[in-house]
């Protein structure tokens, strides 16, 4: 099964991928890589599954780039998220911008694709 994991280099999309990638699914991870780990989280999984996950490096604010990575997906778990609360504070605009515009991007790439996928 084709599986597309946002926010697949963060910490819960890292550990949702290894438990995919264990049970044999096709994983394609879709993050910014702008938290602090996000790198170490990715060289673990490639430590761990070898090259058999995929990575695309991009933002979820990005409506073309989300319908292009979700292009054959069966199953989406969305995990992409601006998280930490000082940011969201200190730059509101940006924490509702990463929230809820990425967040209607996915669903609504997953609306126009030709085999909708199951969006969790």
């Amino acid at each position: 099964m084709r599986i597309l994991v946002t926010g697949g280099a963060g910490l819960i999309g890292t550990n949702l991928s290894n438990r995919l990638l264990s049970d044999s699914h096709e994983v394609v991870l879709f993050d910014n890589v702008g938290r602090a780990g996000d790198e170490e989280n990715l060289n673990w999984l490639r430590r761990q599954h070898r090259d058999r996950n995929q990575f695309v490096k991009g933002d979820v604010r990005d409506y073309g780039a989300v319908e292009k990575v979700m292009s054959g997906a069966e199953i989406v778990f969305h995990l992409a998220a601006q998280v930490a609360v000082t940011t969201s504070v200190l730059n509101p605009q940006e924490d509702f911008s990463v929230n809820a515009l990425g967040a209607l991007n996915v669903l609504e790439s997953a609306r126009r694709q030709r085999r909708m996928p199951i969006v969790l």
